[in-house]
């Protein structure tokens, strides 16, 4: 969707003090159109390029009898609120009324198949804003694609929990214990004698000649 802004100025002067302030407001300079009754090509010819309704055109063409000057601009549908932004700036340059119910026409755009490989002509990316500062804005403000940083830690930053709040590491090598109590202690050094003695046999006592 494309909207056709016009608006009729009493002389070349005004309306290129208009053009001014559209470009100021960061408005492309190839959407913008100046036509007079002297304009190269004539003047019916120019309007019909630039889209401007016959309607309208014929409005236009009955007020221009002088030296009066139309300002024609085509604000697209991308970047959001280009249009709405243009009608503001021009607000503040008043021109003269034809009669018409409405100066701001709206066009469809016609799918064709010299564009079936692009999102919309002359952009790189949809939701970009060329004339927003960086160049590289967002219709909301922002860039929609951001690069991503490799995360090492659930933690925003790049920090370890254990080193947020605790002074010592999480994670602890474990040693091998021999015991079953902890500090390797050994129950039997409890009552001082060992748990393990030899049993008495009555073989012990014969000789080992009479085995």
């Amino acid at each position: 969707m494309t909207t056709i802004i016009t608006r009729l100025y009493s002389d070349p002067t005004a309306a290129t003090a208009a053009m001014s302030a559209l470009l100021r407001g960061g408005r492309d300079e190839d959407t913008i159109h100046v036509i007079s009754a002297d304009t190269s090509g004539g003047a019916a010819a120019t309007m019909k390029a630039a889209q401007v309704s016959p309607v309208a055109a014929a409005a236009y063409a009955k007020a221009m009898t002088a030296k009066q000057a139309l300002l024609v601009v085509q604000a697209p549908f991308n970047p959001i609120g280009t249009a709405r932004n243009a009608m503001k700036i021009l607000g503040g340059h008043p021109s003269i009324d034809v009669g018409l119910a409405d100066e701001n026409a709206y066009v469809r755009e016609h799918a064709t198949m010299a564009m079936s490989g692009k999102v919309m002509s002359g952009r790189q990316l949809m939701m970009s804003n060329p004339f927003a500062v960086p160049t590289h804005g967002h219709i909301l403000g922002r860039n929609p694609i951001m690069q991503s940083k490799p995360r090492t830690s659930a933690i925003r930053g790049g920090a370890f929990m254990s080193r947020a709040f605790w002074p010592m590491a999480l994670v602890t090598r474990s040693k091998t214990s021999t015991s079953a109590i902890r500090g390797e202690w050994l129950f039997s050094k409890m009552f001082g004698l060992p748990l393990l003695t030899r049993s008495w046999s009555p073989r012990d006592d014969i000789p080992t000649i009479l085995r």
